[in-house]
């Protein structure tokens, strides 16, 4: 993938290590190494422990958490996201759920609809991800007007 005139990660076709195809639909977990591209509809966790790269085309979407040292966004992803490496997100790649990531790369027209937490060093070597932060109490009738 091309960001300005730099090749982060590559999406070489001949690199590919498996790809669930655009009229393909699959349901259950995934855990691999290598590069994994999908096309179609996921909906699970994806999971790559070592130096994995997935791909997410344009017409692809995935339900579920994610959890992949690099991630190529170019479709839709409902789910946490956790990119241990590298993060890109393409001018059609939409993320809903919270995301973690060490080095991003986010094009115009690409989103994130949820927090972003950037991992550095120190949190790499923890593995518990954070929790969720707790919703803010809304305020009483009385505590209302007293704070105006």
């Amino acid at each position: 993938m091309k960001f300005g005139n730099k090749t982060i990660i590559s999406e070489d076709a001949s690199a590919l290590d498996s790809l669930i195809g655009q009229r393909s639909s699959f349901k259950g977990e995934l855990k691999f190494d290598g590069t994994v591209r999908i096309d179609g509809k996921f909906e699970g966790n994806i999971r790559s422990p070592k130096d994995g790269t997935l791909i997410v085309s344009e017409a692809a979407s995935i339900t579920g958490e994610v959890d992949v040292p690099n991630l190529i966004l170019h479709g839709n992803i409902r789910g946490n996201v956790k990119a241990s490496k590298h993060l890109q997100i393409g001018p059609q790649g939409c993320l809903t759920g919270d995301v973690e990531y060490s080095v991003i790369n986010l094009a115009e027209g690409g989103a994130v609809n949820g927090r972003c937490i950037r991992i550095n060093e120190e949190q790499k070597q923890k593995a518990p991800a954070p929790q969720p932060a707790a919703p803010r109490p809304e305020p009483r009738g009385d505590q209302a007007k007293s704070e105006a």
